[in-house]
């Protein structure tokens, strides 16, 4: 008598892991997504930080052009912006509010003294993170 698995079992067995991984692959990629929203905003913090440093080291004035001028005496160098559906990037559009937001990732920073916004930086993008709160606004 052979001994083995008979071809229902095996069925059986790739069908029961096929429903597993249906269930365990949505939630790992959420996972992914959550953990890069988290590094994201923990690097607009630091970005935060930093003008706020540069600002109160320049007599109220904050940077005018694209953040190079915070590197690297106040943060080691522009943190990429980890959006979903968006490549990583570190560039930071500048301008006005409305120029500076191009919605393309990376980062916006309103360097333009007329703008009341003017010192905002934020992620440059018009999607929404998964609390369904736009990045922009963040």
């Amino acid at each position: 008598m052979k001994k083995g698995f008979t071809l229902l079992e095996i069925l059986i067995t790739v069908i029961l892991f096929a429903v597993l991984l249906g269930f365990t692959v949505p939630k790992f990629i959420s996972l992914i997504h959550k953990a890069q929203e988290g590094s994201t905003k923990h690097e607009l913090v630091k970005l935060r930080t930093a003008i706020a440093a540069y600002y109160g080291e320049n007599q109220g004035v904050y940077p005018t052009d694209d953040l190079g001028s915070l590197v690297p005496r106040y943060i080691e160098s522009v943190p990429q912006a980890h959006i979903p559906g968006l490549e990583p990037s570190n560039r930071v559009s500048a301008g006005t509010y409305e120029t500076a937001f191009t919605k393309t990732g990376g980062w916006a920073y309103v360097n333009d003294p007329a703008d009341p916004r003017f010192g905002d930086v934020f992620v440059n993008s018009d999607k929404e993170d998964s609390y369904g709160k736009a990045w922009h606004t963040h």
